[in-house]
């Protein structure tokens, strides 16, 4: 009872404190099913992480790459036929992007720049990764009027395009400019079995998770980046509240108690038996707390990379990066 009641006063603490930030995801994540601009909430989004981003700016790049792809439309064309012209329009090198499509960004292998993920550097650079080439090509497909969302696998997000032909979603995958089932990502990325039972990953997103998902994939890391923990719990309740099987948004939770506890505890006290008696409790809780989310995560079919899953990405990173530069 006792860890309950400090665990309702710390939620407390950082709920009465609003910050135009979580006002501003908050009104975002409230916008009815089926009226959100994808693009608007992205580029709302970045500027919480870089006030310096030109909303206007963006939003006219993300039309201005559609018209370039609607210009290619012959008339009456099939949403398949829109897709695979919007697919050679970002990434193929012609006329219609000045001979410079984009590709992906092998510097940064684990994808720890949070800057990378923002659509104005993007756009300025063309160069991306496995959070924003999906997100732009989204935004984009939205102006389009394509049958386009969100999904994500484990440390991945997709692009989910409803097939007219095939009567079903399949997944377009933003890296590689390539279509795959989900049972390529199931046997790709070794999806346990709970995950598919919970329908945790390769479900085709609601709008509103799609926008909770933009905070997750790049605000979140954010915050933690700059050990910002009450932040982190603002903006992780948003958007739970909109999807409860974000695995991710609940491991940031996790981070966030760790991150108190080294803020208000470890930092004072390097061992654990040196903490006073009337703040072990909230000591206690907050390390319950931590485990506790990371244990939903799991329930739920989320995974944690050890060692082994890291050098096996970084494998596949290296062999994708040598045949990208070989090809370029």
């Amino acid at each position: 009872m006792l860890g309950l009641c400090l665990a309702l006063m710390a939620a407390s603490a950082w709920a009465t404190t609003s910050t135009p930030q979580e006002t501003t995801l908050r009104l975002l994540l409230l916008q009815p099913e089926g009226s959100i601009d994808l693009a608007s909430a992205k580029v709302a989004i970045d500027r919480m992480i870089d006030p310096s981003i030109d909303p206007d700016a963006t939003l006219r790049e993300v039309d201005q790459w559609a018209a370039k792809a609607r210009a290619r439309f012959p008339a009456g064309a099939s949403n398949k036929v829109k897709m695979n012209l919007l697919i050679s329009t970002l990434y193929e090198p012609g006329p219609w992007n000045d001979h410079r499509p984009f590709g992906y960004d092998y510097t940064d292998p684990f994808g720890q720049d949070v800057k990378k993920g923002l659509l104005s550097h993007y756009f300025a650079t063309r160069k991306g990764q496995c959070v924003i080439m999906p997100i732009a090509f989204l935004v984009i497909g939205q102006r389009l009027g394509l049958p386009l969302t969100m999904t994500t696998a484990p440390y991945h997000l997709i692009v989910k395009y409803g097939d007219e032909e095939q009567g079903q979603w399949t997944n377009f995958e933003a890296t590689s400019a390539l279509f795959h089932p989900d049972s390529g990502y199931e046997q790709a990325m070794s999806i346990p079995p709970e995950a598919t039972r919970n329908d945790t990953f390769l479900r085709p997103f609601s709008q509103r998770e799609t926008a909770a998902l933009f905070a997750t994939a790049s605000l979140l890391p954010h915050y933690r980046e700059r050990k910002q923990a009450e932040r982190m719990f603002a903006a992780s309740d948003l958007v739970l509240a909109v999807n409860p099987k974000d695995v991710n948004a609940m491991t940031f939770r996790g981070d966030a108690y760790y991150l108190l506890i080294e803020q208000r505890f470890k930092a004072k006290y390097p061992k654990a038996e040196q903490i006073p008696l009337e703040l072990r409790a909230e000591y206690l809780d907050y390390s319950k707390q931590n485990l506790a989310w990371y244990e939903k995560a799991e329930s739920l079919g989320w995974r944690q990379w050890g060692p082994a899953e890291r050098q096996r990405y970084l494998h596949h990173f290296n062999n994708m990066k040598d045949k990208g530069q070989a090809g370029s």
